[in-house]
């Protein structure tokens, strides 16, 4: 559960991104929407670490274990917003 709320704020985070905006939304969103996008990202991300770290009893582990799933959570919702581009593009 903790993995696709993960998932989901990174792709909001995205989707509030200049490139993202640009690319996913096709410049639609204000300053507002995007700021209220990243600040609803940052509470998912919030929830998704403590999800994480009471899944069990090792709560430092549980953590660092977040941390290292946060790369490939980014690199995908990347890959998401670049594939989008380019399948625009062509």
């Amino acid at each position: 559960m903790s993995l696709l709320l993960g998932q989901g704020a990174m792709l909001v985070l995205v989707t509030a991104s200049v490139r993202g905006n640009r690319v996913l939304c096709r410049d639609s969103l204000t300053e507002l929407q995007r700021t209220i996008l990243k600040s609803c990202a940052a509470a998912s991300l919030s929830a998704s670490l403590t999800l994480q770290a009471i899944s069990s009893d090792f709560v430092v582990l549980n953590i660092i274990e977040w941390i290292l799933l946060a790369g490939p959570e980014i690199m995908i919702a990347t890959l998401f917003c670049s594939w989008r581009e380019q399948r625009s593009r062509s």
